[in-house]
């Protein structure tokens, strides 16, 4: 006979080969009526769940075995409950409805998420694990990822660490992201707080990334031609720690505060900074570098090619968000975005986070049609004879 997940699972009735078992019934996992085994399914059982089910218990899928919450079903925690999933073959695959607390990945298990998953706490997939999502993870206080993690989807999470292997092409949003592994983001977009990769993390395709506070590279980072990465604080890249890092901007980078090198940046985009400006490495390629307080870096000890240029593409980061209670929904926001209580502007003016302008509209009410819109971070700024003028940040998508 198998080994039991807990001690009061020697009361189930069970068979000593792995089952395929179907929920019948709404109830709790640990009542064996609600499946048609008329038992408690064991570790490497594979589970259908087709019903509301309850997690009474902390439970653990291994040896090969599968958990399937159906379309329209869900497996959520009744209190604060963990899962394992480990071992090669062993699954958890979400299409309907999932929550639990903390779950964890192990050993080459794998998971899939194409409906509600929720994790109050910690979420972590070791090495060798792989993971895939296309809709929407919610709740996560911690994020830890040394596998393999595919997103087209949304998630959000308070402090996010990639050391595997991570492919983006969704929405991610975190109070903090750090990468020592390799990031591909191939489209979508990043809203962060702070900001810091040692890794490898490449821009390609489409998207954007919007970071309020800080920014740090101390690894590989490429921005792509056509992108662009917002930095609302400062912007550093170097290794301290006598490593080399390397900034490639074929894009946009635009830093509200201080920027500052001490390593290579080359690339052919545009690099605009609104404070001071610092240079102790090697700056090369056909880069245009604008700084708001004097067109080219306020300290240089490093060296900075003849084929960089200096405010030729423009520089404007004048347009930025003001205090004020103006708000706007929903954000992000595809179709069409609403000032909330006010109608009494009559302008939006569109700015790319670089301070260029992309397009004005004449407003009525206070609706603003985003049709034709590109995707991307824009400033937005809100303006009428009767109102002060306000610029909010806005997601387009």
């Amino acid at each position: 006979m198998k080994k039991r997940l807990l001690p009061f699972c020697f009361l189930a009735v069970t068979a000593s080969a792995q089952q395929t078992i179907h929920s019948v019934s709404n109830g709790a996992a640990t009542n064996p009526f609600i499946w048609d085994c008329l038992c408690f399914p064991t570790t490497d059982d594979i589970i259908y769940v087709d019903h509301q089910v309850t997690m009474d218990v902390d439970w653990a899928i291994t040896s090969g075995g599968k958990i399937e919450v159906s379309a329209g079903a869900s497996l959520v925690q009744d209190v604060s409950r963990q899962l394992l999933v480990d071992g090669a073959g062993s699954q958890l695959v979400i299409i309907g409805t999932a929550g639990f607390t903390d779950i964890a990945f192990t050993n080459g298990a794998s998971g899939s998420n194409t409906g509600q998953f929720s994790v109050d706490r910690g979420l972590y997939f070791a090495s060798g694990t792989t993971f895939t999502n296309s809709t929407t993870i919610s709740g996560i206080d911690s994020l830890l990822t040394e596998g393999t993690f595919t997103n087209s989807g949304n998630f959000y999470a308070g402090n996010f660490l990639n050391t595997g292997t991570f492919t983006n092409t969704g929405h991610i949003a975190a109070d903090s992201m750090g990468n020592t592994g390799t990031f591909n983001a191939n489209g979508g977009y990043l809203t962060i707080a702070t900001f810091g990769s040692t890794g490898t993390f490449n821009m390609a395709n489409n998207g954007f990334m919007d970071v309020s506070g800080n920014w740090y590279n101390a690894g590989d980072f490429t921005i792509a031609n056509g992108l662009s990465v917002f930095v609302g604080g400062n912007a550093y890249t170097g290794d301290t720690l006598g490593g080399s890092a390397l900034l490639t901007n074929n894009g946009a980078m635009a830093v509200t505060g201080d920027f500052a090198s001490s390593d290579d940046v080359n690339g052919s985009g545009d690099i605009c900074v609104g404070n001071d400006s610092y240079n102790v490495g090697v700056i090369s390629g056909t880069l245009d570098f604008c700084d708001a307080t004097g067109s080219d870096f306020d300290l240089n000890l490093g060296t900075i090619a003849g084929t960089v240029t200096y405010c030729t593409s423009g520089c404007s980061l004048g347009i930025t968000e003001e205090t004020t209670t103006v708000s706007v929904y929903p954000n992000p926001a595809s179709t069409l975005l609403t000032v909330a209580g006010n109608t009494a502007f009559e302008t939006a003016r569109f700015y790319t986070t670089a301070g260029s302008l992309v397009k004005e509209i004449t407003l009525s009410g206070n609706a603003i049609d985003l049709l034709g819109m590109p995707k991307g971070l824009y400033l937005i700024e809100l303006d009428g004879t009767q109102v002060e003028k306000s610029t909010v940040r806005v997601i387009v998508e």
